[in-house]
């Protein structure tokens, strides 16, 4: 017998695409157009921090509420400054990640690390590579070296660290040199560091304060908390491995892709001794997808071409593109075949951060190092947390779900 709601609820699938393109799209908008409102009104590249500063604010309230939200926002806004002076040193910026790791990891007890592990993944760039404060240097300078030499403002970086204080012979090694002195001045200037507070909190806060208004009369998932142990295990694992990282890839300036490894290790080590082991493959292997997808891309495009937007060189041709692919991103995330959105995550992220980072090209080359060295040292250290935890068990059967402090 037919009952009435078989025909409702089966909706056509171009309806479905449909609807899932439009919320695509909103939340698109939600994240891009308080940067490009920065952009235009300050006229500086790291206005777009506001886009981060969106993705941590929507997924904190998603995951964790209104409260959570507002104060993953303003967290996160206070931090950006300290993680840009801390980039400075090796153990200064070890010491800052292991922090907030340590907060994520002490908010899993109540299941509120989802809600908040964006920060630390973030957090990351400005860290290793900040967006430059173009009234700090000659944008003159800038525009020559990076539309005449096809160089990125990391791989000006990257040569004049190579090259030290020593005279070079090449113009383009010279600038690369005053660019970095520049940079180092750059993490130590107060507007500076007053607008990447702004930019965070007003990217974060405004999709909280929307999503809120929009998705009040929906019931989001509630955060689920974890036993002591396995809460401890987990903090364990991603701040030691985030904190070494983290010095490593900040000693090693020309290894352009920690950003990714930090993102790695904290997406695929999950709480529990119960290893979701089908959704890390699709993870990993989506991830390995979107790299060969970004090789081919680059193979066909060439090199960033640098246009001016409102006075300030863009790699515009790999924005557009990589705008493409967050909205696709975004569509996949909301469909039940997750490792789409993995495969088209990864050239999204690469394409929307070429401004500071090397050729997107070897982005990919470093980005599956990256992401076979993390997945395997997340994988070992889940193995040993998952044995500690089994030698344990027969000592703690009835464990509370989460500590009264």
């Amino acid at each position: 017998m037919t009952t009435v709601h078989d025909t409702t609820l089966k909706k056509p699938l171009t309806a479905v695409i449909l609807r899932r393109t439009a919320i695509a799209l909103a939340l698109f908008a939600l994240i891009i157009v308080p940067a490009a409102i920065l952009l235009v009104i300050t006229k500086q590249p790291s206005a777009t921090y506001a886009s981060m500063g969106a993705l941590i604010g929507a997924f904190a309230l998603l995951a964790g509420g209104l409260r959570i939200g507002i104060l993953t926002s303003l967290v996160a806004a206070l931090l950006a400054p300290l993680a840009i002076v801390a980039g400075l040193s090796p153990i200064t910026g070890a010491v800052l990640m292991i922090l907030m790791t340590l907060m994520v990891g002490r908010l899993s007890l109540f299941g509120l690390h989802r809600a908040t592990m964006l920060v630390p993944i973030f957090l990351a760039w400005p860290m290793l590579s900040p967006i430059p404060w173009l009234p700090r240097m000659e944008l003159g300078q800038l525009k020559t070296i990076l539309t005449n030499n096809g160089l990125t403002l990391t791989d000006a970086l990257s040569k004049a660290q190579a090259s030290g204080t020593a005279s070079t012979s090449a113009g383009s090694g010279t600038s690369a040199t005053t660019i970095h002195h520049a940079m180092v001045d750059m993490r130590l200037d107060t507007t500076y560091l007053s607008w990447v507070i702004a930019f965070f909190f007003l990217g974060a806060i405004v999709p909280v304060l929307v999503l809120h208004v929009v998705l009040r009369k929906r019931s989001l998932p509630t955060p689920k908390p974890n036993p002591r142990s396995e809460a401890l295990n987990y903090t364990i694992t991603i701040c030691a491995l985030t904190g070494i990282a983290m010095y490593y890839f900040i000693d090693h300036p020309k290894q352009t892709s920690g950003s990714f490894f930090i993102a790695t290790i904290l997406v695929l080590t999950q709480v529990g001794s119960d290893i979701e082991w089908k959704l890390t493959l699709q993870r990993v292997l989506g991830t390995f997808g979107g790299l060969l997808a970004l090789t081919g891309l680059m193979a066909l495009m060439g090199q960033a071409k640098y246009t001016d937007v409102v006075g300030i060189p863009m790699p515009v041709n790999l924005y557009i593109v990589g705008a493409v692919f967050g909205v696709g991103a975004i569509i996949a995330k909301f469909s039940p075949r997750q490792w789409i959105y993995y495969i088209l995550i990864t050239p999204t992220a690469a394409l929307l951060n070429a401004y500071t980072m090397s050729a997107a090209s070897d982005i990919g080359k470093q980005r599956l190092v990256d992401n076979l060295v993390g997945a395997a040292l997340v994988i070992v250290a889940a193995g040993i947390t998952i044995g500690a935890g089994r030698l344990k068990s027969t000592g703690t059967p009835n464990e509370t779900a989460v500590a009264s402090s």
